[in-house]
């Protein structure tokens, strides 16, 4: 079980760094105007997918010689295994961490713009 414990962390806890993403990019744009929200979104869209891909090729490489189908190449992951990450990556991965970090984000800008509109009625800082 100890072997396999940070894979297994790994694998049910990959929208944690979306979220920290999205949480940490709501601060800096809490302030900004409408236009530079734009660049925020596209920089996390462009985030997500950098992890999602990140951690196929991470999963790739950790995936155990011992699954059905495997060589006895710890080196070589099996195809019918890789397409299954592939998929799974696709499928839950990509839009859980796409969602873990749009959630993340609104959260926080939520209470920031909240704070920001008590501490200053007018709207300036």
């Amino acid at each position: 079980m100890p072997d396999r414990l940070p894979s297994l962390i790994v694998l049910v806890g990959f929208w944690i760094p979306p979220a920290i993403a999205g949480w940490m990019a709501a601060r800096s744009s809490a302030r900004t105007e409408r236009g530079h929200a734009t660049g925020t979104y596209a920089t996390l869209a462009t985030f997500v997918l950098l992890y999602s891909a990140a951690w196929f090729y991470l999963n790739v490489g950790r995936m155990p010689p011992y699954i059905p189908g495997a060589t006895a190449d710890p080196t070589v992951s099996p195809p019918s295994a890789v397409t299954a990450l592939a998929v799974f990556t696709g499928a839950l991965v990509l839009p859980g961490s796409a969602l873990a970090c749009v959630l993340a984000f609104r959260r926080r800008r939520r209470t920031l713009v909240r704070r920001i509109s008590v501490a200053h009625p007018t709207g300036r800082a």
